[in-house]
């Protein structure tokens, strides 16, 4: 006969205990685990994306140079996604290249080849479309429209990088904001931000104590949203507007009436250092991230050429490699 011990400390009070604990241990392992699982939404990391716009045309003033805007897009490709000196480094941050119905198939496949992702959208009409500039301007608009993404960095597509930009994506102007007095027209929340355009704004007065004037205009070169097809179609409905106000006219005019300072849905400012034009050795040593400039066009800091020719030869040696 086999005689079982029992232990006399193990007393019904402390098997109480132990089951009590055990229970809320498991307790706690399952709310954890369905709350990891049920939660997809909350759970999944937010989607960003780099973009510009590419339509088809040379630059007038330099015949010679062939496709110009395709060898820059190229160039942003090469930079955002291969290059180690200014790639991003968070993982599956695509560049969208949102390209116009003139640009032949030849130059999409190009691009798709080196890694952008193209993305073919139509024109608003030939009625609202009467320069390159506007064409760009338009398809712009198209950015609000891809919902996939949580926030978008757009660059214009002659732009060249000289510091990795990812960070924008996390910088405190890219909150989503709530418009002041929304409207059927205007949409509850949105969320603009960009550089401060110091050419348009050099001969305004800043306000005393203020970051920036109320006649300050937001960088239409270099900005980051967050896509919401209700302010696309708060956009569409302004062309009728800017068709009938002579004041409003040019393709820089088109997001900062919209976003204007003073207005509904103002822009937020990203600060300094994160893109400009006619940019100098000392604003590069100083931080700068990048650059719009036309890689073809002469520049008149040297320093800065030598470095927008360094970006093309380090294009140029990786894909002849």
């Amino acid at each position: 006969m086999v005689v079982v011990h029992r232990n006399p400390t193990f007393t019904p009070y402390l098997r109480k205990v132990t089951a009590v604990v055990t229970c809320l241990a498991l307790f706690i392992w399952a709310s954890t685990t369905l709350s990891f699982c049920g939660s997809t939404d909350h759970a999944r990391p937010p989607r960003y994306a780099f973009a510009t716009v590419l339509t088809a045309g040379n630059d007038l003033e330099f015949p010679d140079i062939e496709e110009p805007y395709l060898e820059a897009a190229r160039l942003l490709t090469f930079q955002l996604l291969r290059n180690p000196r200014t790639r991003t480094r968070i993982d599956n941050v695509p560049f969208l290249i949102l390209v116009t119905p003139d640009v032949p198939q030849q130059h999409r496949d190009i691009l798709s080849r080196e890694g952008a992702t193209v993305v073919p959208v139509e024109s608003l009409g030939n009625d609202w479309s009467s320069s390159q500039r506007r064409d760009t301007a338009l398809a712009k608009l198209n950015l609000w429209k891809l919902e996939e993404y949580d926030k978008i960095a757009f660059l214009n597509v002659q732009s060249v990088i000289f510091r990795p930009i990812y960070d924008i994506f996390e910088s405190p102007a890219t909150t989503i904001r709530v418009a002041t007095n929304p409207t059927g027209r205007i949409p509850k929340n949105y969320m603009i931000a960009a550089p401060q355009n110091l050419r348009m704004d050099l001969n305004l007065q800043l306000v005393s104590g203020h970051e920036f004037s109320q006649k300050s205009r937001m960088d239409d070169g270099f900005f980051i949203l967050h896509p919401s097809k209700d302010l696309y179609n708060y956009y569409v409905g302004l062309r009728h507007m800017m068709d009938e106000d002579d004041s409003v006219h040019h393709e820089q005019d088109f997001i900062n009436y919209a976003h204007r300072a003073d207005g509904p849905m103002p822009w937020q400012n990203l600060g300094a250092g994160w893109n400009q034009k006619d940019a100098s050795q000392s604003d590069y040593e100083k931080g700068l991230k990048s650059i719009n400039h036309k890689w073809w066009r002469p520049i008149a800091d040297d320093f800065i050429g030598d470095r927008i020719a360094m970006s093309m030869d380090e294009m140029t040696a990786y894909l002849n490699h």
